[in-house]
């Protein structure tokens, strides 16, 4: 019952990245499920879980990334990444 608010609380581990780096380590059985950009970002991998989640990879809505596409500072995106490399920018990501 108490899962519901673990990705708002951040209580399964969280990371901040700047430019050209990535989420390293991330635990098996876990998956990035939230991104806040701290300034405009743009990323070299947003590895989606499936293709229902933007991404750089295909996707079922036809909205896949390419590393050009800029994402506001102060914008949140959910969904479930296996991998976050960051182009430009900074962010933090929440695992969940």
């Amino acid at each position: 019952v108490q899962e519901a608010n673990n990705i708002s609380l951040g209580q399964f581990g969280s990371g901040h990245l700047d430019a050209s780096e990535a989420a390293t380590g991330i635990p098996s059985g876990a998956a990035v499920v939230a991104i806040t950009m701290c300034e405009d970002t743009t990323f070299t991998a947003l590895t989606q879980s499936d293709a229902r989640f933007i991404g750089t990879g295909t996707s079922t809505y036809a909205n896949s990334m390419a590393n050009s596409d800029v994402i506001a500072g102060g914008v949140t995106i959910f969904g479930r990444w296996s991998a976050v490399t960051v182009n430009t920018g900074s962010c933090i990501f929440y695992l969940g």
